[in-house]
């Protein structure tokens, strides 16, 4: 039966579930999710939230829920190893980097977007006139409820800063021994991290950290190994008011 996607195109959970279709080499049909309304979505059955797969009569919600159901009915080109030890080790990172590097991702990398609006350019706000010339309006109306949604205030930033302080090591010395976060070959962890970590590439004191180097390079080899998508990295200009210059920067 035919796959349909519904995503918002921007959405790092929305890459993970297409890097996951695509890895497989599954035909589907993508329907682009109205970000305001959420429609499409929502006349499915579902709360609003996406990736949702469409599998003939069957609706799936959530890129985790997506990929075990990829996984169960079209195991070739599979995304967990055979060994069961491996197989819980990959699903064990998919869960960890789904609860926090993603939520934590988006947060860090909103507030950065919210404090220098022109990379919201073309997502949420319109980059062309004579809608551009509405702008203004539109980030006035969004901004308070994407920071009460998503809890972008000074107490969560810094969690979020914090957890990722801890994971993206964690995800960089795994990485070191075999390029691959478990095992010799591409799995879903891989996916997850690379689709999950695409938010920081906007945020200076992650992408510009010297000893992250490693991870943000392998994360955009093995992405364009794959034929991903990525944001452009913020790697040069000032970096936005209140962050602290690195030491590879000038005073």
């Amino acid at each position: 039966m035919a796959l349909v996607l519904y995503d918002i195109f921007w959405s790092h959970f929305c890459e993970k579930a297409r890097f996951c279709l695509d890895l497989k080499r599954l035909p589907y049909t993508l329907v682009r999710v109205n970000p305001f309304t959420r429609r499409q979505v929502i006349d499915l059955g579902a709360r609003g939230d996406v990736p949702v797969l469409k599998d003939g009569d069957r609706v799936i919600v959530g890129s985790d829920a997506i990929a075990a159901h990829l996984e169960e009915t079209h195991p070739d080109r599979p995304l967990l190893p055979r060994d069961p030890k491996a197989r819980a080790e990959v699903l064990a990172l998919e869960k960890k980097c789904d609860q926090w590097l993603g939520p934590d991702a988006r947060r860090v990398a909103y507030q950065v977007a919210l404090e220098n609006p022109a990379i919201l350019l073309g997502t949420i706000l319109w980059p062309r006139p004579p809608k551009r010339w509405l702008n203004g309006v539109m980030l006035r109306l969004v901004e308070p409820r994407l920071r009460r949604k998503l809890r972008i205030n000074p107490k969560e930033l810094q969690e979020s800063r914090d957890r990722l302080g801890d994971l993206l090591p964690e995800l960089q010395t795994r990485v070191a021994r075999a390029g691959f976060l478990v095992g010799d070959r591409i799995t879903l962890a891989d996916i997850t991290a690379v689709s999950l970590m695409d938010p920081l590439e906007i945020v200076p004191e992650f992408v510009r950290d010297p000893g992250l180097l490693p991870l943000f390079s392998w994360k955009r080899g093995l992405a364009g190994m794959h034929g991903r998508r990525q944001r452009t990295p913020w790697l040069s200009g000032d970096p936005p008011v209140g962050y602290p210059r690195l030491g590879t920067e000038r005073a």
